[in-house]
């Protein structure tokens, strides 16, 4: 297998290529991470947005303008499509690249983006998509149907020929037969499981899509398991085999959301492929990959203070707070497990830490007061203030994962039905808002995309949780536009003219 040559290297040597009149420029020495002793780019911004993000990244690296450019000279729109990306995130951010790039050019030149269409199988979540974003022309509801080619359309009610005259996207398939939780996982590239078929609907619609330059992935961070059931090869190296073998430069990484921005860690695989006979680097092989893996990483930065995030809601007991009185859980089987830490870290210590929980009056099972007073604890037990310093505990995690162990500082992953309690001054439920801004959505996008207003709590916590973090999102975006020559020709027309 490809292993040794996936192109994960901050290479000194591979920054500046020149390939039919295009300079590329690889910024591989904006960051490094912190124990190499480079200091990161700092974001200015209280909370992350996509918009503000976006301009910032404009402003931090010079050529980005230049680099651009030459997409934005064609002339033409730069179609894309997106599947399973929760609530639109691919759309926001290539919407937002497009608004920014026109206000700092000043001289009327423009990047066109238009998006052809959208796949959501979650009706709820088409009927927001549908009202959300009206300029995407179609919002298709099955994968397998997209994949064939001809797919029921949301707003029309009827089947139609789903375009493939595409030139990029991004698919987020299904992970759940890659979870660790699942107790009958199946084999990567079985169709008959959800991820299986998720992977081949989206191999196939690339294979329909002559003209498609580039795509970006994102999955469970299991993607780089080794697994019995494919014979023990990681499902992220077959995927990138599969790309390979189909003329695409591969370059994968596992990135958390804290690398690019947002104080959350969510550890997910990030897979960006660009058509070989699209690159600006070239058709070569190691050295276009390590190009367009340096561009993608050059976006990393230092995490936005998680401080500042929740300080922009305040330390107040939001009004969908309902205290009840603490209710138990079925099954002794949690409390055992209590009591067996308490035997051993201080069963005077955690009893204390249970009742400061309970006089707090926070609407919270049982169990989960006991999951609270561990990570109080524990917390402690680090010289953590959680008095004074805001800390995010997830309630409902098992004894010993509530809460970031490797940086207090950086709140768990968001997870649809998560449920979180932030320490300080006064604790309290985590919001549908402070969800939002972790996945790197702020007030603007909450606000333009009217996501309060057409979704429930329940529907946007569920977004927030199934959603792309969206400065991710945005670093492959732009990777693309920094590394895509929109001048070369497809290779359906190379095969055409060949023939």
């Amino acid at each position: 297998m490809h292993d040794c040559k996936r192109a994960r290297l901050d290479t000194e040597s591979l920054r500046t290529w020149t390939s039919e009149g295009f300079d590329v420029h690889i910024h591989t020495n904006t960051h490094q991470h912190a124990h190499c002793g480079v200091q990161s780019p700092k974001p200015p911004m209280a909370v992350p947005s996509v918009e503000g993000f976006v301009r910032w990244n404009f402003e931090r690296k010079a050529d980005l303008l230049g680099d651009i450019s030459a997409t934005a000279a064609r002339g033409k729109p730069l179609r894309l499509f997106s599947m399973y990306t929760g609530w639109g995130t691919a759309e926001m951010v290539a919407s937002a690249v497009s608004r920014v790039f026109k206000s700092l050019k000043g001289t009327g030149e423009t990047l066109q983006v238009e998006f052809a269409w959208m796949c959501e199988s979650n009706l709820d979540k088409c009927r927001y998509l549908a009202e959300a974003f009206k300029e995407v022309q179609h919002i298709f509801t099955d994968a397998s149907e997209v994949a064939s080619g001809c797919a029921w359309e949301y707003r029309s009610g009827r089947r139609l020929l789903v375009p493939m005259d595409l030139d990029g996207g991004f698919v987020g398939y299904p992970c759940v037969d890659l979870s660790s939780l699942n107790t009958g996982p199946g084999q990567f590239k079985d169709s008959s499981t959800a991820t299986g078929k998720g992977y081949a609907n989206m191999l196939q619609v690339v294979d329909k899509c002559g003209r498609l330059a580039f795509l970006g992935v994102e999955n469970s961070g299991n993607m780089w398991h080794k697994r019995r059931e494919d014979h023990f090869e990681r499902p992220i190296d077959i995927q990138d085999m599969a790309f390979r073998e189909r003329g695409f430069l591969a370059s994968s990484h596992r990135v958390s959301a804290h690398e690019f921005g947002p104080p959350q860690s969510r550890n997910r695989s990030w897979s960006l492929y660009l058509r070989k006979t699209s690159s600006r680097t070239g058709p070569g092989g190691l050295e276009a990959e390590v190009a367009l893996s340096n561009t993608f990483l050059s976006f990393r930065c230092e995490v936005v203070p998680l401080a500042n995030v929740l300080a922009a809601k305040g330390p107040r007991r939001l009004p969908s707070e309902k205290v009840q009185k603490p209710r138990g859980e079925g099954g002794a089987k949690w409390s055992r497990q209590f009591a067996e830490l308490a035997k051993r870290l201080g069963e005077e210590q955690l009893d204390f830490k249970v009742r400061e929980v309970l006089s707090m009056d926070l609407p919270l099972t049982l169990r989960e007061i006991h999951v609270v007073a561990l990570a109080a604890y524990e917390l402690q037990a680090r010289n953590v203030d959680v008095w004074k310093e805001p800390v995010v505990i997830q309630v409902d995690q098992g004894f010993g994962r509530s809460w970031h162990r490797s940086d207090h500082r950086i709140a768990p992953c968001v997870i649809p039905k998560g449920k979180y309690i932030v320490t300080g001054p006064t604790w309290r439920l985590m919001d549908k808002q402070e969800k939002c801004f972790l996945q790197g959505v702020g007030p603007e996008e909450i606000s333009a995309y009217r996501m309060e207003q057409l979704l429930t709590e329940t529907q946007l916590n569920d977004m927030a949780g199934n959603a792309f973090t969206a400065q991710i999102c945005l670093a492959a975006f732009l990777s693309f536009l920094v590394c895509w020559n929109p001048g070369a020709v497809p290779d359906t027309e190379i095969a055409e003219q060949t023939a």
